[in-house]
């Protein structure tokens, strides 16, 4: 039987997103007083990217984030635009 194949283009990347090691407030989750101090893992942000070779698109990132503000995807979404 006839198969058709499309040839698509992929792509991956990761990026250290870890953020101060130090002196960083623990957001409501302690003593408001309570500093928290060193990198208990490294925290990274993937990309994956699958392309047609005449142009369609679609890009998937996952952030080691458990919270993430409106401005990030407003800057991302820009940055996408331009």
């Amino acid at each position: 039987s006839d198969v058709a194949y499309c040839d698509y283009l992929i792509g991956l990347g990761s990026y250290d997103i870890t953020g101060p090691a130090a002196d960083v407030n623990m957001m409501g989750y302690a003593n408001a007083e309570q500093i928290a101090s060193g990198v208990h893992f490294r925290l990274r942000s993937r990309a994956f990217i699958v392309a047609e070779p005449k142009g369609n698109r679609v890009v998937f990132v996952n952030l080691d984030a458990c919270m993430a503000s409106q401005l990030v995807t407003i800057k991302v979404l820009e940055r996408l635009k331009a």
